[in-house]
């Protein structure tokens, strides 16, 4: 199923990341990078990126979509992942909802969804997150918080890429969110993993890829 079809796009090669937002490619493009991550495997001086034309009144004029990963093509744009989870709920499910002291993706029928997506794997397991993010964390304490008052909670995990065989938060990474992570699993909080790959100029929905097992004993 594809889940999101691409304008242009143009592959270009890293020169620099000056800032977290930024890359500065090989023919001079300055283009905005709009995922928080680290994502130091994917974007560094000499790896090959796609790029995307983007009008408006921005510093930059174009996008990064994607990064080789020596692989596959990795879409590394998390502007779109609102759009991409919305293909897997109910048509009427409301977006941006304020819970607490902080904002969940969606809301349906009692059902409250939290969306993350990831592009890190190693030795085919995916990990989230890939920097460190308190906001994720207290994200995840809502959805406890939910579940135990009665309400339906879901952590929806978006993996950017077809290589994963199972799910694990990311401990080196970020302790406290990934011990969050599995109090949210113990308390009944539901996650579901799903991974796409990239076709030409969409992204393709895969499957869904479990928890890693040793995470469940």
């Amino acid at each position: 199923m594809i889940v999101y079809t691409f304008p242009a796009l143009k592959e270009e090669i890293v020169k620099e990341r000056p800032n977290r937002f930024t890359v500065i490619t090989v023919s001079g493009r300055k283009c905005h990078l709009h995922d928080p991550g680290r994502l130091k495997e994917l974007i560094y001086p000499g790896n090959r990126i796609l790029i995307r034309e983007v009008k408006g009144n921005r510093k930059t004029d174009c996008q990064v979509t994607a990064a080789w990963s020596g692989k596959e093509w990795v879409v590394t744009d998390s502007s779109i992942h609102s759009e991409i989870a919305r293909k897997f709920l109910p048509t009427d499910a409301e977006s941006e909802v304020r819970v607490g002291e902080s904002r969940l993706d969606f809301v349906f029928d009692d059902t409250f969804v939290e969306v993350k997506g990831c592009t890190l794997v190693k030795d085919g397991v995916a990990l989230f997150p890939d920097a460190p993010t308190e906001r994720g964390r207290r994200h995840i304490e809502e959805l406890i918080k939910l579940k135990r008052e009665g309400h339906n909670a879901v952590i929806l995990i978006l993996v950017m890429r077809s290589d994963a065989t199972c799910f694990s938060p990311n401990f080196e990474t970020d302790k406290k969110f990934s011990e969050t992570f599995l109090r949210a699993l113990k308390e009944g909080v539901k996650v579901e993993v799903k991974t796409f790959y990239f076709d030409d100029k969409s992204l393709v929905y895969k499957g869904d890829i479990p928890i890693c097992r040793d995470l469940l004993h």
